[in-house]
């Protein structure tokens, strides 16, 4: 039996349960399952065949997540696009042959685009008639990649349910990290809680309205709402779990998640686009060590970064060279600390900035600027200097507007120095209005006129 026919058997056992929710009605996963027949139905009078591409565009809703699994269930390959750029770019790199775009209310439009050439990744998962996914990369060190993964090896972790809960779809439905909320959701037969907007206030509403148990976020976001002060005006007793990933957590920002939230879990998460989302536990929740857990996932760490060799690594890149070596092994580019079989992130190898022959990571900087109190949000990035090759700029967001520039740049400056060695203490400090997260809440390091 393949993993998604079992995948569908399981969401047949919870036919009565609920489903879905969020601002309109309610779903319960019998109606999922009609909706997906409806759904079927279309893509026979389209005469969507096994292997096909289809470029997805949407958010999450009941027709969305219905026409996702009923293209998979036609063993089709689902390009995952993102809804706030251009699809054109998109569709060519995951060489689709049509664009279905859904809005929230259900309404869809269906388009064809020029027949594109085949890619032997593709025609590899047609010859094992298996259906796949293709999600992209976030493109912050060129053109987005399109990732190629087949949806029998992405299941591989969902084979068994895990806990039933409420979990709010958070992370964007074209992002590895939703796409694994969503699946994890339904396999467990939990319910999954729609939102439109992700900004704190509107979440905290949303938590308190229906009850959420599950939040799962970045550290970015958690930041955001650490300094918004809401969380005091809601009812979040119903928070029980709250995850974060994407990015290397702060342990100021993790103290104060942990403040915030006294009786949550707060269990940090790893996965990329290339690997999935590879089950891991923290070792405890004020801690930034995790350990991944031996469920088909091999990890090793070659000169302080971290490579991965699992099921659930892609085939490859349909617009770029495999990242995948001929062993199975990605390297994720991730530096990493390791104790025994516990690892913990300091931030991106291709992040790191050569000041004059020495290394500096730009997480330990803005770890040390978090800690101030003024400070909401900081990033940090090298910039060219003809003499010392680079240096160190930051990029920082007050709390208040109250605070005159010059003297938190003073006070960013002392302390820093207090902290840090010479070399890593930032010679360019630039005072912004804004945060730095995209709208995969995740922070941009490179300005937008990089």
């Amino acid at each position: 039996m393949s993993r998604f026919v079992h995948f569908i058997e399981q969401l047949q056992s919870y036919a009565p349960q609920l489903c879905m929710e969020g601002d309109g009605p309610s779903y319960t996963y019998a109606e999922l399952l009609e909706e997906i027949e409806s759904w079927q139905a279309r893509f026979d009078e389209l005469s969507i065949a096994p292997g096909s591409v289809v470029g997805l565009r949407a958010d999450y809703s009941l027709s969305a997540v219905a026409a996702l699994l009923a293209l998979f269930a036609r063993r089709a390959i689902v390009a995952l696009i993102p809804r706030d750029r251009g699809a054109v770019h998109y569709l060519v790199d995951a060489r689709a042959a049509a664009l279905l775009e859904l809005n929230v209310e259900g309404s869809y439009r269906w388009r064809s685009v020029p027949h594109p050439t085949r890619h032997p990744l593709l025609n590899r998962l047609s010859t094992a008639s298996e259906g796949g996914v293709v999600i992209f990369t976030s493109g912050s060190t060129g053109r987005p990649k399109a990732a190629l993964q087949s949806l029998e090896r992405f299941l591989y972790k969902f084979r068994r349910p895990g806990r039933r809960l409420r979990t709010l779809a958070f992370l964007l439905f074209d992002h590895v990290g939703g796409l694994d909320t969503l699946l994890y959701t339904l396999a467990s037969g939990g319910t999954l809680i729609f939102t439109r907007q992700r900004d704190p206030g509107s979440i905290l509403e949303l938590i308190e309205s229906h009850r959420v148990e599950v939040l799962p976020t970045s550290p970015s976001f958690l930041r955001l709402l650490c300094v918004a002060g809401d969380h005091r005006e809601h009812d979040l007793s119903s928070l029980k779990i709250i995850t974060y990933g994407s990015e290397p957590m702060d342990p100021t920002t993790l103290a104060r998640v942990n403040a915030r939230f006294p009786n949550a879990q707060i269990s940090q998460k790893y996965g990329t686009t290339e690997t999935g989302s590879p089950r891991s536990v923290s070792r405890s929740n004020d801690s930034l060590w995790i350990k991944i857990k031996n469920d088909g996932v091999e990890t090793k760490v070659v000169d302080d970064v971290l490579w991965i060799r699992s099921e659930g690594t892609i085939l490859g890149y349909l617009n770029a060279p495999s990242p995948v070596d001929e062993q199975g092994w990605y390297c994720t580019g991730d530096l990493v600390d390791v104790d025994g079989e516990w690892i913990r992130f300091r931030g991106r190898a291709g992040d790191t900035i050569n000041v004059g022959g020495e290394k500096v990571a730009p997480t330990e900087v803005e770890q040390s600027i978090l800690e101030l109190d003024f400070v909401r949000d900081a990033v940090v990035s090298g910039e060219p200097h003809a003499l010392m090759g680079q240096i160190v700029a930051a990029r920082v967001a007050l709390t208040t507007a109250a605070l005159d520039p010059k003297k938190a740049v003073e006070r960013i400056r002392m302390h820093c120095r207090e902290r840090l060695a010479p070399y890593k203490v930032p010679v360019r400090v630039d005072i912004v209005a804004e945060g730095f997260a995209n709208d995969r809440q995740k922070a941009q390091r490179k300005r937008a006129s990089d």
